[in-house]
């Protein structure tokens, strides 16, 4: 008698419908009957087998199928059954492959950064944060940023033992802009008149005691976009004596450009 295993493949195989009457589980009891009897050779193999009810297989006792459609179709659905097995197998090795090379990006990335700041290296919560950045941004966005971050934000104490050796703090904050970066260039593409707007914000800043950075992009976009001229707002952050005249003006020239 063939195993409970092997009885379990030839039934799912059969979809757990009877080959002689088309009767299916639970409606009736279902076994693995062999093609070729075991009186006459016929092994418990998986392709000797098939899927019958109780009655089919007891009127049938050890006569050879005489009609050898039901075999050939057998022997197909166990091929197409192995090759959809095969292919999931190929599948999941694809996916492990994936994995891998997602950790070998983010370790080449982290030697990459660590080579930028000349010796610091990322924890485990900083290579978190880069799978999340490469998975947003990118590959060679993230790669190209990090260029653009320690350039800007890294500094260096003259008095330091090393001080070929960046400060501990700026690394800090040049990691941390990586995805700010990251945003602004990608919102630099698709608004491709944002790039003005913030260096707009830049002056103000160097300019006001205090702004709302946020607030300030915000007016400045919807201004624009109602129809005043990046010109006009540059020339105005350049003479606008403090943060609460900007605003107000902005927001009243706002309200003049809304339709009516």
């Amino acid at each position: 008698m063939a195993s409970q295993r092997i009885r379990f493949e030839v039934f799912k195989r059969d979809k757990f419908t009877c080959q002689y009457c088309g009767r299916s589980a639970p409606d009736v009891t279902l076994q693995a009957d062999h093609i070729d009897p075991v009186s006459k050779g016929g092994e418990d193999d998986i392709l000797n087998l098939i899927t019958s009810c109780f009655d089919c297989n007891s009127g049938k006792s050890n006569r050879v199928l005489s009609d050898d459609t039901v075999i050939i179709k057998r022997k197909q659905q166990l091929e197409q059954l192995q090759e959809r097995r095969e292919q999931l197998e190929m599948m999941m090795e694809w996916h492990r492959e994936l994995l891998n090379l997602e950790e070998s990006t983010i370790v080449q990335l982290a030697d990459f950064w660590g080579e930028l700041c000349a010796g610091f290296s990322l924890n485990d919560n900083g290579l978190e944060n880069l799978k999340r950045y490469v998975k947003r941004f990118g590959f060679n966005e993230v790669i190209e940023v990090m260029k653009i971050s320690t350039s800007q934000y890294l500094k260096y104490d003259n008095n330091a033992d090393d001080p070929s050796k960046p400060t501990q703090e700026s690394v800090e904050k040049a990691f941390t802009y990586i995805p700010k970066i990251c945003s602004n260039r990608k919102t630099s593409q698709d608004k491709p008149y944002m790039q003005r707007l913030y260096y707009i914000r830049g002056i103000l800043r160097n300019r006001l005691s205090y702004i709302n950075e946020w607030m300030t992009i915000q007016l400045l976009e919807k201004v624009h976009l109602a129809g005043v001229q990046i010109e006009v707002l540059e020339n105005f952050a350049k003479e606008v004596k403090n943060w609460t005249q900007f605003r107000e003006t902005l927001e009243r020239t706002l309200s003049e450009h809304q339709p009516e």
